[in-house]
């Protein structure tokens, strides 16, 4: 469990990185609305952050997740010069970027949840219990 220092300084890099997206130009633009920064876990030394992208699932020409976290990744230094001159901390983060997968695993809990037979009647379970001889 990070101390409270250092998830004050991740919350703060997550609304600075998602702010810093707006500003820098990708080729090809990136669909922002698709996209969201999920969390960031910074080292206790501050020097490097992962940060967990999430984005949206489209059926169109839209990049899909791997595109859209290559892209960020080449934009890397551009988001640190951003933060760098936006929040000022001992050190800006080397920032390395990840698909978040947590949506696509709490889809499928959800999925696997439905597919399982409903409970038991509890009265049923009842009477079964005093049917049994006791020795």
């Amino acid at each position: 469990m990070p101390s409270k220092r250092i998830a004050r300084v991740n919350e703060l890099l997550q609304r600075e990185i998602a702010k810093g997206l707006y500003r820098i130009q990708t080729d090809p633009p990136l669909d922002l609305a698709r996209v969201t920064i999920s969390g960031v876990d910074c080292s206790p030394d501050l020097r490097k952050a992962r940060v967990m992208v999430s984005v949206l699932h489209d059926s169109g020409d839209a990049p899909n997740a791997e595109e859209v976290v290559r892209t960020l990744n080449r934009k890397r230094k551009e988001l640190q010069a951003l933060l760098a001159s936006n929040i000022i901390i001992k050190y800006t983060p080397h920032l390395q970027f990840f698909e978040d997968h947590t949506l696509d695993n709490a889809d499928r809990v959800l999925e696997i949840l439905d597919h399982l037979p409903p409970p038991a009647d509890p009265d049923d379970f009842e009477e079964n219990v005093d049917d049994e001889p006791e020795p």
